[in-house]
């Protein structure tokens, strides 16, 4: 691994179902990978999605913030732009860098969502948004392994309330900076370029930690701090 490696860290909003999400707001940044450096960052709004799927846009997770991207849109904040421009401004920019590399937090989504994006915008004509060599990596997957198999972590997020109804450990973006910056009120932008500036620290909070990471796509990574939180709450009862 070259040590200035340079990556890209992207993060997505959409709308629609899990089955076939459609991306109206991607950000990405060109990141130098030790450093946690940010060489250039974009924010995009797809038109073939924000303005052509009015249904869909109003009944999107993040819906009651569309007034906010009008806001953006009209001060400059967003830019609008096609599917197709956004295609090919992404893999312009990977070739500049000689990028290879694609992270984000849950990473898999991410790379669905623009597929299933391209799907929909081309009637099946483009069926892959990244260049087909492209490594995908991800920031979920690496801070389960990590920062958030921390025994400090687990007592932080018991504390705090983050643990779903089943009783397992939260184990979110949202969640993962929370505990970084130690500040449990945090709350998570859930727009493309602000998350993807999170998760870059994220990322170098990881790096710092000089241990040897899967960055891989994997399912459910959410499961290897639970068996953290399962041993020191089997300690716990032992020296009750």
């Amino acid at each position: 691994m070259s040590k200035h490696e340079i990556i890209l860290v992207v993060d997505v909003e959409t709308a629609g179902g899990f089955a076939c999400p459609k991306v109206y707001d991607l950000g990405f940044a060109v990141v130098e990978r030790r450093s946690g450096k940010i060489l250039e960052s974009h924010s995009l709004v797809i038109s073939d999605i924000f303005y052509n799927c009015a249904e869909e846009m109003q009944s999107a997770y993040y819906g009651c913030k569309i007034p906010f991207y009008h806001e953006g849109i009209a001060n400059g904040a967003f830019r609008v732009t096609s599917a197709w421009s956004a295609w090919r401004k992404v893999r312009a920019i990977m070739e500049k860098y000689g990028i290879s590399k694609v992270y984000a937090y849950n990473c898999a989504f991410d790379k669905n969502a623009l597929n299933s994006t391209m799907r929909f915008v081309t009637g099946g004509t483009c069926r892959n948004f990244f260049p087909r060599d492209t490594v995908f990596c991800d920031i979920w997957h690496m801070a389960c392994q990590t920062v958030l198999s921390q025994k400090s972590f687990v007592r932080f997020a018991h504390a705090n309330g983050f643990v779903s109804d089943a009783g397992n450990i939260r184990t979110s973006a949202e969640v993962a900076y929370a505990y970084k910056t130690k500040n449990a009120a945090y709350d998570e932008p859930h727009t493309g370029l602000e998350d993807v500036k999170i998760e870059v620290e994220i990322l170098h909070w990881i790096i710092r930690q000089k241990k040897r990471i899967n960055e891989a796509i994997v399912r459910n990574p959410w499961k290897i701090p639970q068996v953290v939180a399962a041993n020191l709450n089997q300690l716990t009862l032992s020296l009750k």
